[in-house]
């Protein structure tokens, strides 16, 4: 063999076996917090105890390790009730006029996002704090919840500090507590933290209602900040609007999946005659009907998901499609040709849900956590009222036909798939006559439709309310029932 080709079998081989030593000692990361400090000049309270209240008690997420990325689950040695009890108590060590408090986690989740030569690592913490009474109960104070992300070139070694940043948000949250009001909360044991969902009282008794845009009619403008969508209260300042854009992907698989399905951004006049694009940094915007959340600088329509949201938005960098096409560069360097031998999964259409404490996406349902048991069988139910066309509209689902819809006529979709997306067509004059959601599991679907706008460049359907869909299918039976006589 030629020394030349003897060197590049050498090199290729100690690059294999490096990459293969990385693979194996990444499996796992480990959290350290012990160069961590918290800075909490005002706080009256001292943690007593910190209980893991996560469905499952997932891993907490995943970290890109070694020069191929290899991914590794995030843990603490010791457990994570363990680490982050030791951790607050060392940090806030009890002081005789302190409230002793319980951190029951609810949420607490560590990712990294490649893109190019950078990382952004991302870390999201949730928790109900408990306050514990003399008396031996434990009363519900609040819910705290912070987020943090940072981009950078290796970001895996700043998790601690996110983790230690997002305590010290999260207790500085109860800095304004009126400890008074606790009592008026029913007692628990500490036995039931762990599965409890508590719901804030007032001083009369009576529950704290949902935010609103959990019950209100979605206002019409922008929404700058999460804080503002929980509130409802958008900069209504212009009349903001959905606007369709071109779409832009590289992968072949993404673009192919993503076919016919409408991408939007939000747009608004300028007082020139023309819309101008509002910008990719808002949290969110509605129309006055459909609300929309900005998700890596694109926008995309949210599904009411229970008392959350869901959306379909782009897969991330496919680190593996990555890692292959890696390995078939070094294989070229010997053999002078290499094929990838992997899919691109990049920017393929998945499912996203809200966190409705953090405001935060994370990948609908959590892949870190095992899917519950949910048999049930959701439905959405597609309806026309008299249009000006009197031509069937055909409908698609997955690809397959499931029925014909007339004027004056609803069609019943069951989708027993628990948090699955649907990809729903119709044979209608527009250039995007497919959508991509993940059906509402708590409760029934209504999605009106018509063959002709109501008003020129108005959408062809709309995702209605299940209170005004019901009294609409009503309508359309007792029209048929009159009509059969």
């Amino acid at each position: 063999m030629p020394l030349s080709t003897r060197f590049w079998c050498r090199l290729l081989s100690l690059v294999i076996c490096g990459l293969f030593t990385a693979q194996v000692q990444a499996q796992v990361y480990y959290l350290d917090l012990s160069r961590q400090r918290l800075t909490l000049p005002e706080r009256t309270l001292q943690v007593e105890q910190v209980v893991d209240g996560r469905p499952g008690h997932p891993t907490i997420g995943l970290v890109y390790r070694g020069l191929d990325n290899r991914p590794a689950a995030v843990l603490f040695r010791n457990g994570l009730e363990s680490e982050l009890q030791t951790f607050l108590q060392k940090q806030l060590p009890a002081r005789p006029a302190d409230h002793a408090v319980v951190l029951c986690l609810r949420e607490l989740r560590i990712s990294e996002q490649l893109g190019g030569l950078t990382e952004v690592a991302s870390a999201d913490l949730a928790a109900d704090v408990y306050e514990h009474l003399p008396g031996g109960g434990y009363y519900f104070v609040r819910t705290v919840a912070a987020r943090t992300s940072n981009r950078a070139l290796e970001t895996t070694a700043q998790h601690p500090e996110h983790i230690a940043l997002l305590l010290q948000r999260c207790l500085g949250q109860i800095t304004a507590t009126d400890w008074a009001q606790t009592k008026f909360s029913p007692a628990r044991t500490l036995a039931q933290l762990a599965a409890d969902n508590p719901v804030a009282a007032t001083p009369d008794g009576k529950r704290v209602p949902l935010a609103p845009i959990l019950r209100e009619v979605p206002r019409r403008g922008i929404f700058y900040t999460f804080e503002q969508f929980l509130a409802n209260r958008p900069d209504s300042i212009l009349p903001v609007r959905a606007d369709t854009i071109p779409l832009r992907l590289r992968g072949s698989n993404g673009r192919l999946l993503w076919s016919g399905v409408a991408r939007f951004r939000p747009v608004a006049p300028n007082g020139h005659n023309y819309d101008q694009p509002v910008g990719k940094m808002a949290w969110g915007f509605s129309d006055g009907q459909q609300l929309y959340v900005q998700h890596n600088k694109q926008y995309f329509p949210l599904m009411r998901q229970g008392n959350f949201f869901t959306f379909v938005g782009e897969k991330p960098l496919d680190v593996e499609y990555m890692r292959a096409r890696s390995d078939a560069q070094a294989r070229a360097m010997v053999t002078g040709v290499a094929t990838v031998r992997a899919p691109n999964h990049t920017g393929e259409p998945t499912p996203y849900a809200v966190d409705m404490r953090t405001g935060q996406s994370a990948p609908y349902p959590n892949p870190l956590r095992a899917r519950p048991a949910r048999p049930d069988t959701t439905y959405v139910y597609l309806y026309r009222a008299a249009d000006a066309s009197p031509a069937p509209i055909t409908v698609f689902v997955e690809g397959k036909e499931v029925g014909k819809l007339l004027p004056n006529e609803y069609l019943e979709l069951p989708w027993p798939y628990y948090a699955r997306m649907l990809r729903l067509c119709l044979e209608v004059a527009t250039p995007n006559p497919c959508q991509l959601l993940v059906p509402n599991a708590a409760q029934l679907n209504y999605l009106k439709i018509s063959a002709t706008p109501a008003t020129p460049g108005a959408p062809l359907w709309q995702w209605v309310t299940a209170a005004q869909g019901e009294a609409d299918l009503d309508a359309l039976d007792k029209l048929r029932k009159a009509s059969a006589k």
